[in-house]
This record gives C-alpha cells, sequence and structure tokens, in this order.
C-alpha cells in the first residue's frame, strides 16, 4: 500500500496546482495535483507529464482514466467504488484516500485501496 505525507514514511509530494501556468512553479518530475480538469489533464498528458487527479464522482473517475491519469485521490464516500472499478478494469493508475485520520490507514488495507495521501503529502 502507498503512505504518502505520513511523518514515519519517506515519500515524494504531489503538487497542487490550479492551471496551466502553475507548472513551472513546480519542480521537474515532479507529480501534479489538481481539480478534475480535462484541458489541464490533456496539456500534461501530452507533455508526458504524471498527474494526480482529486475526483468527486464517477464520471471523473473514468475520464480521468481515459486521460492517462497516474493517480486518483477521493474521499472515502467514493473510495470503495472507484478502487472496485480500477480493479475491474485493470486501471494503471492508483486509487489513494485522502485522509487526515491515521485510522485510516487500517481502513484502506482492509478494503484493498492502493494507498493513502495524508495533507503533508500536498506542497502548495
Amino acid at each position: 500500500m502507498i503512505i504518502l505525507g505520513h511523518s514515519l514514511i519517506p515519500y515524494t509530494p504531489f503538487y497542487r496546482i490550479a492551471d496551466q501556468e502553475a507548472l513551472v512553479r513546480t519542480p521537474s518530475n515532479a507529480i501534479v495535483l489538481f481539480e478534475f480538469d480535462v484541458p489541464l489533464a490533456s496539456y500534461c498528458f501530452a507533455q508526458n507529464l504524471p498527474f494526480a487527479l482529486n475526483v468527486k464522482n464517477i464520471q471523473e473517475l473514468m475520464l480521468g482514466h481515459a486521460l492517462h491519469a497516474s493517480y486518483f485521490v477521493v474521499g472515502k464516500a467514493l473510495v470503495l467504488q472507484a478502487q472496485k472499478i480500477a480493479d475491474d478494469y485493470l486501471f494503471d493508475a492508483k486509487i489513494l484516500l485522502a485522509s487526515s485520520d491515521e485510522n485510516d490507514i487500517e481502513f484502506a488495507a482492509l478494503h484493498g485501496i492502493d494507498g493513502i495521501l495524508f495533507p503533508d503529502g500536498i506542497r502548495e
């Protein structure tokens, strides 16, 4: 299981961006994270930049998969459905549970979730 943003585990942070111009302020080879945005995802894919999407529903998950996202960051209400879909459709992307509660590590592990992303795993 992937654990990002936990103080005991070394990790490479995601860099939150809001638009294409923000890409220049991220380190090279950084994984950028943004809200579901088709033009920005298409640009990242065309430039061969790995990216993570915050998704709020299954439609965004499926469209993000078609746009070749590397990671999907989802809330607890959606994570079980998202993981099942990713497993059923053999996504290359990983499903990450967004959480600030260390107890969710156990939840994610018991439910076969690919990983968990804590707030410290995201740089602004």
